[in-house]
This record gives structure tokens, C-alpha cells and sequence, in this order.
């Protein structure tokens, strides 16, 4: 007997390759702080942080406009289209899902064999400058509110 199918949390109606502002939330697997404290990374929370500044990279009509690696989570805002090209932009789901796997692949060469992400991310498509404004000062200071974040399950 299959088990429940799971329903996206992308909005069905919306192009998730079409240029664009988006803020994303990834979280470790059952919350779990591998990527060290808000002071120190460990070699995973750097693994995590070097992989996103080489999304653009990968992706050149991607650009990270802003992140921050906390203990058991990453947030970024990423823009999508951020060049002209004649190319298609690659989906936010395609982008985050080769930034999980790469990252996971580079903590399995490390000789640890453990499941680095939870399934899925958050996404937010920011409307407008007041919406950008308001999430880069979220992404700011969230090192700054850690113990108080609702991700916060101790160091």
C-alpha cells in the first residue's frame, strides 16, 4: 500500500524559473546543528556556505544576492535571470536540489554517511523593495537572534 502522496508547497500556478527575487530556507535533517555555532562554522556549516557562493557558477543567470549559514539552517536570497540570455533559467527547485545534493555528496567525502537535509525548502517570491528590504535585515541579524529563532533547538 503507497504511502500519502505529498502535496508541494510551491504555488502550482507560478513559474519558478521566471526572473525573479526569491528568499529560501533550507533545514537540516531533523533540525540537527551540523553546521557548527552562530561563532564558529564546522566543516559542514563551510561545505554548506562555499557551495552557495558557487551557485552562480553553476547557474550563470543565477546570482546569491544574500545568505547566512546558521547551525541548522541556511537562508538566501536568490535572483534568477539576473543576466539577458537566450538560455532558460533553470527552476528554483532544479537550483536548490544541486545545492543540496552537492552538498551532501562533499560531507559523504568527508567519510560521514548520515542524511545532511529534510526534504523540500522554503520559498518566498519577494514582491517588492519594502519585501527585500524587510527579508535582507531578517538575514542580517539572524545570527544576532539565534536563541530566540524558531529553528533554535541548543547548540
Amino acid at each position: 500500500m503507497a504511502g500519502p502522496v505529498r502535496k508541494s508547497p510551491r504555488m502550482s500556478f507560478f513559474d519558478y524559473a521566471s526572473s525573479n527575487y526569491y528568499f529560501v530556507t533550507i533545514c537540516t535533517h531533523e533540525k540537527k546543528c551540523i553546521f557548527g555555532s552562530v561563532q564558529n562554522r564546522s566543516r559542514y556549516g563551510q561545505i554548506a556556505a562555499d557551495s552557495i557562493v558557487q551557485i552562480s557558477a553553476h547557474y550563470s543567470s543565477v546570482a546569491v544576492d544574500k545568505y547566512v549559514v546558521m547551525p541548522n539552517h541556511v537562508h538566501m536570497i536568490l535572483v534568477i535571470g539576473c543576466e539577458n540570455r537566450n538560455e532558460k533559467n533553470p527552476s528554483l527547485e532544479q537550483i536548490i536540489g544541486a545545492y543540496k545534493s552537492g552538498v551532501s555528496r562533499m560531507i559523504y567525502k568527508t567519510g560521514e554517511k548520515f542524511p545532511v537535509w529534510q526534504r523540500s525548502f522554503h520559498d518566498h517570491v519577494i514582491r517588492n523593495q519594502k519585501d527585500y528590504e524587510r527579508i535582507w535585515a531578517y538575514i542580517d541579524t539572524n545570527p544576532m537572534r539565534w536563541e530566540t529563532d524558531c529553528f533554535y533547538y541548543g547548540e
